[in-house]
């Protein structure tokens, strides 16, 4: 069970007048007095206070909505939901690194990319650049809803001209500019408006969710009144985006053949053909076969981007995942590779797609698995249709590069990743600049009987501090033993694909003038998750972790790192003593590390996102060399409760125990 606060009988729970008192065990008679920093260690670890706000990823929000929304609703929604989405939007707070994903910004218009999607509503990231406005328009019987992720947006809303052919100027009812985090709502009862980026100086970054989706409106010109339906297409001067695209004949000729299986039969299936000797390599490629999508599938799940192919991330398993790929003409994939130990299998639905493969060297691949754009030689190259076998991709299989040919058609293909592969990571080829291509999100993608398991390889955990304790417990309840190597490594991925909003762990963070401090953020009786906060120049001193293995992800600014090792029988050794304090003399007091007991072997900067896996055994010291606050989270497994600090010299040792303490203070912004 996670607790965020100690119970009564915990060892270290006791009431603050006691903690004053902390005591130390003394394990060797010292020769000189361990330094001052060694205080440092037994300042109490604080109690963090509950977040104020609600810090989810654009998953859960689709999930929320889905609850919210129960059915479409022409007109004006009820004002109870209407108010209730929009400050549920309001408390709301989405990963800067998730929404990011999302954007795209051209000189002429600002741009709409499909986030998520349901039948009932479609999720969209709008961006603006700088002085960027929308025609006024209405919402075709639709609700709207608004968030300001960044910037501000200003909208202008004028009254309703109904049936008004008279040529007459449309009423000016209000103007109001939004700011970051902040939420509306709009429906045609309330009028008409244009939204915008009022800013000369910053671009602008909204979420706009419609219920039901709609792909055409009317526009209105502000001084006739007159009014033009378009679709989202001619509104925008480009091609059709994200909307709805169906086609009806296509399903129902693939539906014809009573062969054919469905989406759900699909799924129970490919579970038991990942269990089979050849790990599915046949038995999900004549399913593949067989499948395909009814028409309200392929209405819900079948939409194209203007900008990039998308990503339509249908199901995600412990094992699998299924993504429905959508093409407009002349799109298709950076070069990558699927990863070492990756199957994939694809169909093709609609139209035609180019496969290319490239020759590669050891190297290549190897950079080609992390994303990294490299220029190869054309392996071979040929197209796949819907009368095409399925393709299918082992491990270690060339890296390649997918898309539609086509000037002028679309193309829709069906994928499955063994293990789940959710996000494509490439280099930009003019820039250098690492990117990823998003997933469109439809809810429910995790069933009520599996939990997450390892669908988080390979891809970012964009999560809360309350989720990854949840991810923590899931892992540690595998029944493997501390001490084993797999559960560290599940353990460093987990933490190097964690992202945690910086909002929500800034709202913990406490900076104290005199000594880093340590926040306590969760616990269980396998672990302990710290966030540890060091003001400029601040550090540990030399010490052990008694046992426990610890984890460090830095979040913001960079730690040295130091390693140690301790030899005590050196240190027992009166010429060792008058070597040191010679050296001592001789350097005006100060210590040479590889001529004392305990000496430095290793040491290394940790740069913001780096993780760091310490062993049971580590002997080492941090210090902040930002120039500035830095702060990271810390995992401890067993829970971190007592130390020993070194003397440099001698050896010596001093075992601290670590209280925990329940902050009195707000914390610090």
């Amino acid at each position: 069970m996670i607790s965020n606060r100690f119970s009564p009988n915990f060892l270290y729970a006791q009431t603050w007048r006691a903690l004053q008192h902390i005591k130390r065990v003394r394990l060797r008679k010292l020769s000189t007095p361990l330094p001052k920093s060694v205080e440092q260690l037994s300042h109490p670890i604080l109690t963090s206070n509950e977040p104020k706000s609600m810090f989810i990823d654009f998953s859960s929000l689709v999930a929320i909505l889905r609850k919210e929304l129960k059915g479409p609703v022409k007109g004006a929604q009820d004002e109870a939901t209407a108010k209730k989405i929009t400050e549920i939007l309001g408390t709301i707070r989405l990963n800067p690194r998730e929404w990011n994903q999302y954007t795209h910004f051209i000189g002429n218009r600002y741009t709409r990319t499909l986030v998520g999607f349901d039948p009932d509503f479609a999720v969209l990231l709008l961006c603006w650049e700088r002085g960027q406005m929308s025609p006024i328009h209405c919402h075709a019987d639709s609700s709207c809803w608004v968030k300001v992720l960044d910037g501000q947006i200003q909208e202008t809303l004028y009254e309703y001209p109904g049936d008004n052919t008279n040529g007459r100027p449309l009423r000016l009812i209000s103007e109001e500019i939004y700011n970051a985090n902040q939420a509306t709502y709009i429906d045609d009862s309330h009028g008409i408006h244009k939204m915008g980026n009022p800013r000369d100086d910053s671009p602008c970054v909204s979420l706009h969710i419609y219920s039901p989706p709609y792909t055409a409106c009317n526009v209105f010109e502000r001084v006739s009144g007159l009014r033009k339906l378009v679709s989202l297409g001619s509104v925008y001067k480009g091609k059709p985006i994200p909307v709805i695209e169906s086609n009806e004949n296509e399903s129902e000729s693939l539906l014809s053949n009573v062969d054919k299986i469905s989406l759900d039969t699909f799924v129970e299936r490919v579970n038991m053909e990942l269990a089979s000797q050849d790990g599915g390599e046949k038995g999900i490629a004549r399913l593949l076969e067989k499948l395909t999508l009814s028409p309200d599938e392929w209405e819900r799940f079948v939409h194209f981007g203007e900008h990039h192919y998308t990503r339509n991330l249908l199901l995600l398993r412990e094992r699998f995942s299924i993504m429905l790929l959508c093409w407009n003409p002349g799109q298709s994939t950076p070069p990558h590779a699927h990863g070492e130990e990756r199957q994939s299998w694809f169909k093709v639905l609609s139209g035609d797609l180019e496969m290319t493969h490239y020759k590669e060297d050891e190297q290549s691949r190897l950079k080609q698995c992390s994303g990294v754009n490299v220029e190869a030689e054309v392996d071979s190259q040929y197209t796949i249709n819907a009368t095409s076998d399925v393709v299918y991709e082992g491990p270690n299989d060339l890296s390649h590069k997918l898309g539609n040919p086509s000037e002028t058609e679309t193309a829709v293909s069906l994928h499955v990743y063994s293990p789940p592969y959710l996000q494509l990571s490439y280099e930009c080829s003019d820039s250098g600049e690492q990117k990823k291509i998003p997933v469109v999100h439809y809810g429910q993608m995790f069933s009520q009987t599996e939990g997450i398991g390892e669908s988080w390889r390979g891809c970012d955990i964009f999560s809360n501090l309350s989720a990854f304790q949840s991810l923590l417990n899931e892992v540690f309840a595998r029944g493997q033993n501390q001490d084993d190597p797999k559960l560290h490594q599940n353990i460093t991925n987990v933490m190097s694909q964690i992202q945690i909003n910086p909002e929500e762990w800034r709202s913990l963070a406490q900076l104290n003038s005199d000594h880093f401090t340590r926040v306590l953020i969760g616990q269980s009786d396998d672990w302990m998750l710290i966030l540890t906060c060091w003001d400029k120049d601040q550090g540990t001193p030399i010490h052990d972790h008694h046992g426990s293995y610890n984890w460090i992800k830095v979040l913001d600014g960079n730690l040295l790192e130091e390693d140690y090792v301790c030899n005590l029988e050196e240190a027992d050794s009166e010429k060792l003593r008058e070597k040191t304090n010679k050296i001592a003399g001789d350097n005006n007091g100060e210590m040479k590390y590889s001529e004392t007991c305990v000496r430095l072997v290793r040491s290394g900067v940790l740069p913001p996102d780096s993780v760091t896996f310490l062993n049971k055994n580590i002997i080492h010291r941090i210090r902040n060399v930002s120039g500035k606050p830095t702060f990271s989270l810390h995992l401890y497994s067993p829970p971190y409760i007592k130390a020993k600090a070194y003397d440099v010299v001698s050896g010596d040792t001093e075992l601290i125990f670590l209280p925990q303490e329940k902050s009195k203070s707000m914390p610090r912004d």
